[in-house]
């Protein structure tokens, strides 16, 4: 055999199995490739992340203090099963805010930070059985009145039956309550706080309406001398025993309630209603309660676009609810109105809107005055990663 030959020959050898070896690494069988589909289905299912930008403009003025800030704000919503029964949910926020304030509270300061939203554990034994460990957000079964959106480190077992369109459930919660750099801001000797909270939850819901109710019952308990400190400053009533030792004349405890709804009328509008109600049992009446009404309509302009109008009326009491813990959207001893409107394209996945807002203060209150805000605002609809 001539070495033209053998030259031709091992060159053959050698293409051949590259190509067996090319073909055995990215070709296979149809089973390998449904297998290799199953396998990264269960991956991808495992882990679910999605995110959301939300960008305001805000101005806010009072007799004492005025505020211009640009808010920036990166939210993050991730879920990861461990087993079919145990999930992981991480809810992460990034806050930027640039601008000036000449006052800030001590409850939410114009700070660069990263917040919390849920960092929690979820059980769920039994299809009827939900138990949650963690850092919980509190606005699952409290409304704006009582609480903000907040996490508090926290225990809650929910009872629950589903159908097609109904879900009804009990939750029993025992939270510990902290700001939002989950710090309880308790001092030596000072006994850890609790918000022990019972609460009966309704839903229905179909393709495209929904009706909420919720019912309960809270007890805050060891409430530190800071969250008095601060809470004085925002309307609440509290003894001052020296510079440093303050306490709250009051006890928190009583029951809330909450209903909203959304209901098509036809293929061009929806009407929305919200109500929320919260009452203090162990105050005077006229120190005790606290009420939201928000009434609006969303038009169905175009396939691609919604433009939702709403308008709100609240009324809080001194001692209705810890200030400090309400006092991003409310405070206490004040009353006051809002009236929004938002842009939605539906198919780019952001909306556009601007709401203004007055508040009074009920009963004189040195620390507070009537606020004046006005709020222009873009956010993205969450997405997937």
């Amino acid at each position: 055999m001539t070495k033209q030959t053998l030259t031709l020959l091992s060159s053959y050898l050698i293409l051949n199995v590259s190509i067996a070896y090319a073909g055995n690494t990215y070709t296979r069988t149809p089973s390998q490739q449904n297998t290799l589909q199953t396998e990264n289905k269960i991956k991808e299912d495992k882990l679910t992340t999605e995110w959301r930008l939300r960008f305001a403009g805000v101005g806010s003025n009072d007799d004492q203090s005025q505020s211009k800030y640009i808010d920036f704000k990166l939210d993050l919503r991730s879920k990861y099963t461990l087993h079919h029964n145990l999930v992981l949910d991480i809810q992460p926020s990034l806050r930027l805010i640039s601008g000036q304030s000449q006052t800030i509270d001590g409850a939410d300061k114009l700070e660069n930070k990263i917040l919390l939203s849920q960092a929690a554990a979820h059980f769920t034994p039994f299809n009827y059985l939900r138990m949650s460990a963690g850092a919980l957000n509190q606005r699952y079964i409290h409304n704006s009145l009582l609480v903000d959106d907040l996490a508090f480190p926290a225990a809650r077992t929910l009872g629950q039956i589903k159908t097609d369109h109904i879900e009804t459930g009990l939750a029993l919660e025992t939270a510990i309550p902290t700001s939002s750099s989950l710090s309880t801001n308790t001092k030596e000797l000072e006994p850890t706080p609790s918000l022990n909270s019972a609460e009966f939850v309704f839903k229905w819901s179909n393709k495209d309406s929904f009706f909420k109710f919720n019912l309960g019952y809270f007890i805050f308990n060891n409430l530190p001398s800071s969250v008095a400190q601060q809470s004085m400053l925002l309307g609440n009533t509290v003894s001052n025993f020296s510079d440093a030792k303050y306490s709250f004349v009051n006890k928190y405890e009583g029951f809330e309630a909450s209903t909203e709804f959304q209901f098509q009328c036809n293929k061009y509008f929806d009407l929305i209603s919200q109500l929320e109600y919260l009452k203090n049992t162990q105050v005077l009446d006229q120190d005790s309660s606290g009420y939201k009404v928000i009434l609006g309509t969303n038009l169905h302009l175009i396939s691609n676009m919604d433009w939702t109008m709403k308008g709100s009326y609240f009324s809080i009491a001194p001692d209705a609810a810890v200030a400090f813990f309400n006092s991003r959207s409310y405070e206490t001893n004040r009353i006051g109105y809002s009236a929004e409107s938002t842009l939605a394209f539906k198919k780019e996945n952001f909306k556009v809107g601007i709401q203004f807002s007055e508040t009074e203060v009920m009963f004189n209150n040195p620390a507070q005055t009537r606020q004046k805000s006005l709020m222009i605002k873009m956010e993205t609809f969450y997405a997937n990663i």
